[in-house]
């Protein structure tokens, strides 16, 4: 036993004294690597992720109900404004447009009816009138047929205005079966399309009604950001920024700043943007996601230093400065920097 713990132990002091010897040779300061701060360049390049959507984009629903007599566009089809989408069978309202129409025929037999028997009253107006002048009938008598011809003169301008008020009749119950044909209300692509051949569709677009089609304009799109707070200066006064696409490497769009919201938001303490872009190519879909470039200009420089010299701790990032030549002041400034937006090498 003696014999093993000398075996085990001669090895551990000697190299203990390996170690002692090291530290008597590397007793002095250990060298440090410095590093002169510069300050880096005040413009800089902000790099925000946003959000695409349709420039327009609007639900289209039946104006009246009935079943889909036919369907001509699906879901991706480019549509012009005016153009055909769908076409909705109204029976109801075709047979009430009917009724319509023969009660019109009607007003006016009425109208030419009525206009017969003023025109008769007023010529034996004009007779009763002149016996009476000539003493052959009595006063009483020519005045009733004096009234008569009134009443009638009357009855014809009733009759006109029933003609006006079914030719109104008419008319609505012609825009109503128009609203049949469902057509596109500008100019952009079908994003979703909910019926198809046969379908019972209600007018209306109140909840439970059934959307018929997601129209979208996507000529030109809008992209939406959120601005920190601390760039929103310099965003307010751009006119233009570059927009990339990770599904589209290699190009880089260019959008004009069109309008901010005027305001931070409380939560975010962001503001949000809207840039607009063209895309007459069509690659650039609606709902995708964006990486928006923005040209920021800071108010104080970025101070430039390595990676490695900075020591992450709980109080936060910490720096050593060699001869402690950089002041309080110096220092708080120092750090306002490095959270400043990294400048694009």
């Amino acid at each position: 036993m003696l014999v093993l713990g000398v075996v085990f132990l001669l090895p551990k002091l000697h190299h203990r004294q390996e170690l002692r010897e090291e530290a008597d040779t590397n007793s002095g300061p250990p060298p440090v690597v410095v590093v002169k701060l510069k300050l880096g360049n005040p413009d800089s390049q902000m790099e925000i992720p946003g959000s695409v959507q349709a420039f327009a984009q609007t639900p289209v629903f039946a104006r009246t109900s009935g079943y889909v007599k036919a369907r001509y566009v699906d879901i991706g089809d480019h549509v012009h404004q005016g153009q055909l989408l769908a076409l909705i069978e109204d029976p109801t309202t075709e047979q009430s447009l009917r009724q319509a129409q023969a009660s019109l025929v009607q007003l006016k037999a009425q109208l030419l009816q009525a206009q017969a028997n003023a025109q008769l009253s007023t010529v034996n107006n004009d007779r009763w009138k002149q016996l009476y002048n000539q003493g052959v009938v009595a006063k009483t008598d020519a005045d009733q047929r004096f009234a008569d011809a009134g009443a009638n003169d009357a009855l014809v301008e009733a009759a006109k205005a029933n003609i006006v008020a079914g030719e109104a009749n008419v008319r609505n119950l012609e825009e109503q079966l128009s609203f049949s044909r469902v057509t596109a209300p500008f100019e952009g692509v079908i994003l979703a399309r909910n019926i198809d051949t046969g379908s019972l569709i209600s007018s209306g677009s109140q909840s439970g009604v059934t959307q018929m089609f997601l129209l979208g304009q996507s000529n030109t799109v809008r992209v939406f950001t959120n601005v920190p707070q601390s760039a929103a200066d310099s965003i307010r006064h751009a006119r233009q920024t570059e927009v990339q696409f990770r599904e589209l490497p290699g190009h880089t769009y260019t959008g004009i700043v069109a309008r901010t919201s005027g305001s931070i938001d409380l939560a975010t303490r962001t503001l949000l943007t809207e840039i607009d872009l063209k895309n007459a190519d069509g690659r650039v879909l609606p709902g995708m996601y964006a990486t928006v470039l923005f040209n920021v200009k800071t108010p104080q420089p970025p101070v430039m230093l390595p990676a490695n010299a900075l020591v992450v701790r709980t109080a936060g990032p910490q720096a050593v400065v060699l001869n402690g030549q950089m002041s309080h002041t110096s220092v708080r400034s120092f750090w306002g920097a490095i959270w400043a937006p990294r400048p694009r090498c």
